[in-house]
């Protein structure tokens, strides 16, 4: 199954006990608490990913996930551009925020479950990568502008 399959499955599900924990404990720490149970998960896919790199962890292979990250038309990436230290990325077209969209689901919600995933992911497969995005499709921009930086 592609990754925005096993995603907007289980989007409906978070989005029914995000509303309950919204009306229990209000908006901002429901957002809280949901953020940090998908940052855990995306950490441990992270190392889970880490886990198959040949000898060890790298940048090099990191990239490798991008394929993974299209299966399906979950994202449409551009401008690969990956150096000794550097991956940096653009994603032009995002499946996750068009299905969130159609689901009904509110922009906030879909950063949380899409968008929030990405910097732990990188955290879990090696304390040598950092990443930085400027902005993001779910957030009404263009595109989604990724580095990923590798210190050794």
């Amino acid at each position: 199954m592609h990754m925005l399959a096993i995603r907007i499955a289980q989007a409906g599900l978070v989005a029914r006990i995000w509303e309950s924990l919204r009306q229990e404990v209000g908006t901002e720490r429901a957002s809280a608490i949901l953020v940090a149970a998908i940052a855990a998960d995306a950490r441990c896919a992270g190392e889970t990913f880490a886990r198959t790199a040949p000898g060890r962890a790298s940048l090099h292979h990191f990239a490798t996930v991008l394929d993974r990250w299209q299966d399906g038309g979950a994202l449409n990436i551009k401008d690969i551009r990956l150096t000794e230290t550097a991956l940096h990325f653009a994603v032009t077209a995002c499946g996750y925020a068009q299905s969130y969209a159609d689901m009904g689901l509110a922009p906030e919600l879909g950063s949380i479950l899409s968008c929030s995933r990405d910097e732990p992911f990188a955290q879990g497969y090696s304390p040598n990568l950092s990443m930085y995005r400027s902005r993001t499709i779910m957030q009404g921009a263009p595109a989604c502008l990724f580095t990923f930086t590798w210190a050794s």
